[in-house]
């Protein structure tokens, strides 16, 4: 188990393989994340306790108690012609500053994983919800040349590359299902399948980031990690993101006085 710290009261750390880890222990992240009340979950109908299952997992605690704040876990997949990160979950607790310890969460998977791997170049997610589709996105928007899908409803063009790319991981991560084209262009590829008796339908959200080479991936992911939210400003909510406009966010770098 790897540990960094990323300021705001929080300590991000990094298990790869959380299945073979003596100390992984997922009731324990599970009854810290609902402690005071229903955390945020990217993947609602998905027990947690699946975590295990991941290859990669990053935690967020309290510097102060070390309760656990969010979660995130990841896996390596791949399409015919090209490797993808896939997040299998994403949890936050009430606590948390909801926007931007995803964000630091993800970033910081993406310079762990790249320390012994390749860089995560592409980023997919299947989610419910509008807001955890703009989560993803405000992410994305972060990096230098990123190519996002789906497209925003104003966007005029198709990018034809990211619909095609959207189409080979959904086949990889949702075999069957296909994505929906609606009045000639994607506006998000419209999962229905079943779970445990339950329909449900997601969004499947992709980030293309391999326009840049790997040294900009990486400090576009730095600054994320080090980013803290502006003096004053409130903790990010999910009723705080709304869809569209989305606009860049500004963060601060935590080392920038």
């Amino acid at each position: 188990m790897g540990t960094s710290l990323a300021g705001q009261g929080e300590r991000l750390s990094y298990v790869r393989d959380p299945s073979t880890s003596a100390a992984f222990d997922p009731c324990r992240i599970l009854e810290d994340l609902h402690e005071d009340g229903a955390a945020l979950a990217m993947l609602p109908w998905q027990s947690g306790l699946r975590m295990a299952a991941s290859d990669h997992l990053i935690l967020a605690n309290a510097s102060d108690s070390g309760r656990c704040l969010g979660a995130l876990a990841a896996s390596d997949r791949g399409t015919e012609h090209e490797p993808f990160l896939f997040l299998d979950g994403a949890y936050l607790a009430p606590a948390a500053p909801a926007l931007l310890t995803l964000h630091r969460m993800l970033a910081f998977a993406m310079l762990r994983i790249a320390g012994s791997e390749s860089v995560p170049s592409i980023i997919a997610a299947c989610v419910q919800g509008p807001c955890y589709v703009g989560m993803l996105r405000r992410f994305g928007q972060q990096f230098s040349a990123a190519a996002l899908f789906p497209a925003l409803p104003e966007d005029v063009v198709t990018d034809l590359g990211m619909a095609s790319l959207a189409r080979r991981i959904v086949r990889v991560v949702r075999p069957g299902s296909r994505c929906d084209v609606v009045n000639g262009r994607f506006h998000a590829a419209s999962l229905a399948y079943a779970t445990g008796g339950h329909s449900s339908t997601e969004t499947l959200v992709v980030l293309d980031l391999s326009r840049a080479n790997d040294a900009a991936i990486l400090e576009d992911a730095r600054l994320l990690y080090r980013a803290r939210l502006p003096r004053g400003t409130r903790h990010n909510t999910v009723t705080d993101l709304g869809e569209p406009p989305l606009q860049k966010q500004v963060l601060r770098d935590a080392t920038a006085m």
